[in-house]
């Protein structure tokens, strides 16, 4: 695909609870860039499970999603015929990493095959994200570094990566927490949790796989703490939009009038609060998270939590 042609994608990379919906709201306040949630599970929580859209539209009823549907692919019968789950299966594992970092002339046989026909379908959805909604980038919040190496081995997008950092103590507690997930509107079914040394060997791989993805030059790359969005959330959203719309010195970005967009497909059920986006710092593992779930998380995270400047205060501990 020329690049000309490739649809302008901002991904949003990390681990769940580190407030990724979040920054996706602030950052699509901007009329040229367009939050739609954690876009890897369309295929199955959208288009297979029916699950609310952050409108509070059941997907295949939401005319956004039709819309996108109808101009990607002809319509709901068309999509239903592509088989994009079992085609993630095959591809989104993080043993693939490796050969999905690797040069396209190894990759060959059935996996190049159905890398293509992956490709080929998500270029399509995306690109029309972007019609329907006008904007020139899409903001794709999906976190998961193995989908991440994906669509930057698909090679059909104009790839930019925000690499979302949270500290891990605070990821750790989030994990412990039960929230409801509204989008499932058919029964009460509550977000998954992990223990926190579970989260704690998730938190130190995705960091160390972002931080590779960043080095390679595909993606543009730019590394946030959370808590600094959070200190300084106006600055640190217009700097995520420009790199992601490539905006240079003079050149400004227009925000919006109308609220944002409320179509998102997964994510946290922050996206179906009313009312302004509410940033704040939520800092309840210092007082929350159990000694001893603190001192494990910190002593397995404690090389990244230094590099990242997480181990400078005497409550770290």
């Amino acid at each position: 695909m020329n690049a000309a042609t490739k649809t302008n994608v901002l991904y949003i990379g990390g681990t769940g609870r580190s407030g990724s919906t979040v920054l996706a709201g602030a950052v699509g306040r901007y009329q040229s860039l367009v939050p739609v949630g954690e876009l890897r599970y369309l295929w199955d929580r959208g288009l297979r499970q029916n699950q609310l859209c952050g409108c509070r539209e059941p997907f295949r009823e939401c005319p956004f999603w039709s819309d996108v549907i109808a101009d990607a692919f002809g319509g709901f019968v068309a999509v239903d015929r592509l088989d994009a789950v079992g085609w993630l299966e095959d591809l989104d594992r993080l043993r693939f990493i490796p050969l999905l970092a690797a040069p396209s002339a190894i990759r060959r046989g059935r996996f190049q095959r159905t890398l293509e026909a992956y490709g080929d379908a998500v270029s399509r959805l995306y690109r029309s994200i972007a019609t329907v909604s006008g904007a020139r980038v899409v903001i794709d919040s999906t976190k998961d570094p193995a989908y991440a190496y994906l669509l930057a081995a698909a090679g059909v997008f104009d790839m930019s990566v925000v690499h979302l950092i949270r500290d891990s103590r605070a990821v750790a507690h989030s994990w412990t927490r039960a929230h409801v997930r509204p989008e499932i509107h058919w029964r009460v079914e509550y977000m998954k949790r992990r223990s926190p040394l579970r989260t704690a060997l998730f938190w130190d791989g995705n960091h160390v796989l972002f931080e590779m993805l960043g080095r390679r030059d595909r993606p543009r790359y730019l590394r946030l703490r959370y808590e600094d969005f959070v200190r300084l959330p106006d600055a640190s959203a217009a700097q995520v939009a420009a790199m992601a719309d490539r905006t240079g010195p003079g050149q400004d970005l227009v925000m919006r009038t109308d609220g944002g967009w409320p179509h998102s497909i997964s994510g946290n059920p922050v996206r179906f609060q009313d009312g302004p986006l509410e940033i704040r710092l939520d800092n309840e593992w210092e007082t929350n998270l159990g000694r001893r779930d603190r001192r494990v998380v910190t002593f397995v995270t404690a090389p990244l939590l230094k590099r990242y400047d997480y181990l400078g205060n005497a409550r770290s501990a």
